[in-house]
Order: structure tokens, then C-alpha cells, then sequence
């Protein structure tokens, strides 16, 4: 068999194209998800220590990569469909998923739902398991939202707004770096625009999560960069609280990134 297989496919969800990279041949089927501000190219460094095991399908997010999004907004229940149109592709009853930061985020909303399905949940520095500051969103009323969102379309009014916040220390150095780089193109604008809009409604609900994993006995496992600016360290000790049969942390020396999921070799150790 060769494990080398490699595919680009484009799904059909509504008016959105989403796009997907299907690699390896494996028995088993994993859909991955990247990080906010990254692509599929994002897990070319992981691919060849999965093909053995998996058939991979690593997707664009909305506003990313080669994926069409039409809509302002995206939901829980966005991602939720686009899982379903994977396993209707593939034709699998059981699968396992795999995000990275904000991916992992998406990851997490989803165990709850397809619980019963799974095997295995892998997440890289995951989102949403704690939310410091801004990044929880929900407390900010929706009015607010959409004003401030209509600043993004000009970027010298948004990026006082976030000095403001950092200088009241409302917001960390680490998310107003992240504001400065990502509001400097239109393409950059529109995606903060879209997340900043539906993160209020796309927020993991950690007592489900919790639930699902012990009740289906889902193996999961997060990988944590001990050099990490961005995640905080302690998400995988939130995670496994009450669940430590099922769930494992693993430590690593890297940054965020996590040398773009190579750290997944050691899943085999």
C-alpha cells in the first residue's frame, strides 16, 4: 500500500466551497483542522508519521487557504456539518480528529456531538480551554461586536482600541502582537472580522467535553510547547481534571507552533 497517497478535494457545504487535503491511506480516518492563520500546509511535517495509520483530510478554515466562505459568520454547527460531509465522502462510522490552537478549539465543540464515533482526539496547543481576556468573547455584548467589528476595515481605528486594552493590561503583549500582524492586510482584516464575530457562539463547553470522553472512553491526547506564549501551559491539566484515565499530556520543547504537529511522533512512544 502506499502510504505516500496524495489528494486535493473540494467540498460542497451550502454556498461555501470548503477545501480539503487527503493524505496517506491508512485504515483509519482522521480530519484535522489547523490553527487560525494557517493552512493545510500547516501539517506537512506530521503527514508522514500518520500515513501508516490514518487516512488524513486536513481542512481550510473559513477565510483560509483554498476554502470559500460566504457567509459573515460561522457556527458550531458549520463544522459539525462539514465533519458529516468527510464521513459520507469516506463512508466511515468511526474516525478521529485533530486540531491545532484555534483547530483544537473547533476539535473540542465538536467531541460532544460525535462522541459515539470516535477513537481518538488529538490536540495541539488547543484553544478554548481557557479564554483569557478578549479571546472569551461571549461577555462582550453583540451590539458592541458589530460596532468594533466595522473597525476592522480600518485598521488605525482598531489597533488604538487594542493598545488601549493592553495598556490597561485587558489584553496580553502576546494578543496585541497578534492584533498589530493580523490587521495589516485586507485579506488578514476580513478574517478577524468573521472570528471575532462568531467566537462568542463558538465556545467550548468543557463540563460536555468531560463527559463525552469518559463516558465513550475516547482516547485523547495534548500536546503542550513548554516555550508556548500564546496557549497556556496549564489547558492540559484542566482537560484531563476528573478524566486522567483517558486523557495524556505530553510536554514538549517547542514554541506554539509545535514544529507544525511533527511532535506526534511521539503519540508511538
Amino acid at each position: 500500500m502506499n502510504n505516500e497517497f496524495r489528494d486535493e478535494i473540494t467540498l460542497k457545504y451550502g454556498h461555501h466551497e470548503i477545501y480539503c487535503q487527503v493524505n496517506g491511506q491508512g485504515e483509519e480516518l482522521l480530519i484535522a483542522f489547523p490553527g487560525y492563520g494557517s493552512t493545510v500546509d500547516f501539517y506537512t511535517p506530521a503527514l508522514p508519521l500518520l500515513a501508516h495509520r490514518y487516512t488524513t483530510w486536513v481542512v481550510d478554515l473559513p477565510l483560509h487557504g483554498k476554502t470559500v466562505w460566504k457567509k459573515p459568520m460561522f457556527t458550531i454547527q458549520d463544522f459539525t456539518g462539514i465533519i458529516q460531509l468527510i464521513l459520507q465522502r469516506t463512508g466511515q462510522l468511526r474516525f478521529n480528529l485533530l486540531g491545532h490552537s484555534f483547530g483544537g478549539r473547533a476539535v473540542l465543540t465538536q467531541v460532544p456531538i460525535f462522541g459515539k464515533r470516535l477513537d481518538k482526539v488529538y490536540l495541539l496547543a488547543p484553544d478554548g480551554i481557557i479564554n483569557p481576556g478578549l479571546m472569551t468573547v461571549s461577555w462582550i455584548p453583540k451590539w458592541l461586536r458589530h460596532l468594533t467589528s466595522g473597525w476592522v476595515e480600518q485598521s488605525h481605528r482598531l489597533l488604538p482600541f487594542a493598545e488601549w486594552l493592553h495598556r490597561r493590561k485587558w489584553m496580553s503583549s502576546g494578543s496585541y502582537r497578534f492584533a498589530e500582524f493580523y490587521l495589516k492586510t485586507k485579506e488578514r482584516r476580513q478574517q478577524v472580522k468573521m472570528y471575532w464575530l462568531s467566537l462568542a457562539n463558538f465556545q467550548v463547553d468543557l463540563p460536555s467535553v468531560k463527559t463525552t470522553i469518559k463516558t465513550n472512553q475516547i482516547t485523547t491526547v495534548v500536546f503542550i510547547g513548554k516555550k508556548d506564549k500564546i496557549i497556556p501551559s496549564d489547558v492540559g491539566i484542566i482537560l484531563a481534571s476528573g478524566i486522567e484515565s483517558w486523557v495524556k499530556i505530553i510536554i514538549t520543547e517547542t514554541g506554539h507552533s509545535l514544529n507544525g504537529g511533527s511532535v506526534l511522533k511521539l503519540i508511538e512512544q
